[in-house]
């Protein structure tokens, strides 16, 4: 079974050595970050359940630890999402694509909810190329893993830009491109003594900044928060992060 069909079909219930990373290609019906292969959305399978239900079109179903607003995202026969338990830990966890649970990490603890039951601290989607998984939290916390589980490097961006002052919690996900990894901390007060807004990019092996650029705005208070996904556009003579 094709693995957007098997994303599609999937239901979830609940409860310093420098080194490049080489790019792998994602088979057209891989789903590798919240956008799909080509960051767009749109996914180029056939024949997909066009509904489903408790009882209608699903495979198979697991009980997680806990609730997350993130995107599942697939590679092969693995499922990679997040979620939070009772204690306030921030996981990271591999399915196979038969809802077999392959591994689990605590990528950070301090889970916070947002407005209730609206969002939490695993909001961000995951991002993968087939051979690493890299997972931010709300509370800061990026890491990069191999597909098979082990850690390869983690730290806290609010360690590193500054405190995150933002009314409903950080929901973005990282884009990755040809190994950099981009986002967007864009809520007017990053950095308490600048009060800069900013995007920065980071190599995806080794979590070194490759460049960082101001986001100015003329906005107000909750008004400079964004809360949205960059994106990449490639039309083939133009690219940009958006």
């Amino acid at each position: 079974m094709n693995a957007l069909r098997r994303l599609l079909r999937l239901t979830v219930a609940l409860a310093p050595i420098v080194v490049a990373l080489p790019v792998f290609a994602a088979d057209p019906l891989d789903w590798p970050n919240w956008r799909g292969p080509h960051g767009n959305g749109i996914s180029s399978e056939k024949n997909v359940p066009a509904e489903w239900g408790p009882d209608k079109n699903v495979a198979w179903k697991v009980a997680l630890p806990g609730p997350a607003g993130a995107s599942p995202v697939v590679w092969g026969d693995q499922v990679f999402l997040t979620s939070v338990n009772e204690a306030g830990e921030l996981l990271l966890m591999a399915f196979d694509t038969k809802g077999k649970e392959r591994w689990k990490q605590v990528v950070a603890t301090g889970n916070k909810t947002a407005r209730g039951d609206e969002g939490n601290s695993a909001s961000p989607s995951p991002v993968t190329d087939g051979k690493h998984v890299w997972s931010f939290m709300g509370e800061g916390t990026m890491a990069c893993y191999t597909v098979e589980g082990k850690e390869v490097w983690k730290f806290n961006l609010q360690d590193r830009y500054g405190n995150f002052s933002i009314q409903f919690g950080m929901s973005s996900t990282p884009v990755l491109d040809n190994g950099v990894l981009y986002i967007q901390l864009i809520h007017g007060e990053g950095n308490p003594k600048t009060r800069e807004a900013i995007v920065v990019a980071l190599d995806a092996a080794t979590s070194k900044e490759i460049w960082k650029v101001d986001r100015p705005s003329d906005a107000e208070a909750e008004n400079e928060h964004s809360y949205a996904s960059a994106t990449m556009y490639d039309d083939g003579k133009t690219k940009m992060l958006l």
